[in-house]
């Protein structure tokens, strides 16, 4: 056996939710003087978390890869969080940012 240390490992975790709120909207309209609120049917969050050794030093990040809405509308099916603002939570609607750090990895989860 040869001897080794993981100095580095990630792990993907994915949560898809079944949204039964009626208030959690998605505005797809892109104009804030005529918004277009669209009920979400689901929302599916992808996380990637990744330990670094160094030394005796273990630092875990975890950040978000992919954030869908599947809508509940005959033209609007599906959305998705642009990949310049998964990680700018203020971007989003607040019901997602809680729902992110509501089922966001821990340390104990791996």
């Amino acid at each position: 056996m040869v001897a080794s240390i993981a100095t580095y490992q990630f792990t993907e975790t994915g949560v898809r939710l079944r949204i039964d709120d009626e208030t959690a909207t998605l505005d797809v309209s892109g104009d804030p003087e005529h918004p277009n609120p669209i009920r979400v049917a689901e929302l599916n969050i992808s996380y990637r978390t990744t330990t670094t050794r160094t030394g005796e030093s273990v630092e875990m990040a975890t950040e978000i890869t992919n954030i869908t809405y599947l809508l509940d509308h005959a033209d609007y099916q599906v959305a998705y969080v642009h990949p310049d603002h998964l990680q700018q939570s203020q971007e989003w609607p607040d019901w997602v940012a809680e729902l992110v750090d509501q089922h966001r990895p821990t340390e104990g989860v791996r």
